[in-house]
């Protein structure tokens, strides 16, 4: 479904000096895989989830999605089907909400890719997601977990094949993170979810990727075969001793 070869990115900063983010990153996702994205920050993982929203393009090497080059030339020919089939949860929700009220958020999408029965369908999403009694509330009136609640509610209302997801537990309480955790079971889905809190990486998926401190892939499989090696954690940074 995802194949990502040779991946490289870089920027140039304010004072002309190239930063790379990410180096000869290699890996393939098929269908319905729940993968887990781990490694600290500034390793690149941001950078990879919005290299395969298509927000940004790599400098060098490929991705291919469904067997398509995605690239910046030519991308805006499949960009209804490719953001209609691949959705992204920002670390921050207040990116991703802009319309007057939750109910014209979830609506939104809806209305974008030409779904039937909108009404019903954003009824049914909000009592999914709890949003009942928002749904007449502007979003910006919300807390960070509640519009967290809107936005994921956004893009799961328009059924996308892949769900991209930041930190997805990062403005959440730990109720709310116990339903999202239930929630991501229920979606027969691709999810591809960074994280560095490794007490709820188990939760979020079965393979991990794991980046370097210097942006490069530094593990590649089972999620529970890399917590359980300790050199790799610590060659990652996200194995902390005391003492």
């Amino acid at each position: 479904m995802i194949e990502v070869e040779n991946l490289y990115f870089d920027y140039t900063d304010f004072k002309g000096e190239k930063i790379e983010l990410l180096k000869d990153i290699s890996f393939k996702i098929e269908s319905k895989e729940r993968v887990v994205l781990l490694g600290v920050n500034g390793s690149g993982k941001s950078t990879l989830l919005k290299i395969l929203n298509a927000l940004v393009f790599p400098k060098r090497g490929s991705y291919i999605y469904k067997g398509m080059r995605i690239r910046k030339r030519g991308f805006k020919k499949i960009s209804r089907s490719f953001r209609k089939d691949i959705s992204f949860l920002m670390q921050d929700p207040n990116m991703l909400l802009f319309n007057a009220t939750v109910r014209e958020e979830i609506e939104f999408g809806l209305r974008e890719f030409g779904f039937d029965d909108i009404e019903k369908r954003v009824e049914e999403t909000a009592k999914r997601f709890g949003l009942e009694k928002y749904l007449e509330t502007p979003p910006f009136y919300l807390s960070g977990g509640e519009k967290q609640r809107v936005a994921l509610a956004s893009l799961v209302a328009i059924e996308p094949e892949v769900l991209l997801m930041d930190e997805p537990s990062a403005n959440l309480d730990p109720p709310t993170t116990e339903w999202l955790m239930d929630l991501l079971r229920e979606l027969d889905i691709t999810t591809v979810i960074s994280t560095h809190n490794l007490a709820l990486a188990q939760k979020f998926g079965d393979r991990a990727l794991v980046l370097s401190d210097n942006h490069t892939l530094l593990f590649d499989g089972l999620l529970k075969e890399f917590l359980k090696n300790e050199e790799l954690m610590g060659e990652a940074k996200l194995l902390h001793r005391y003492g």
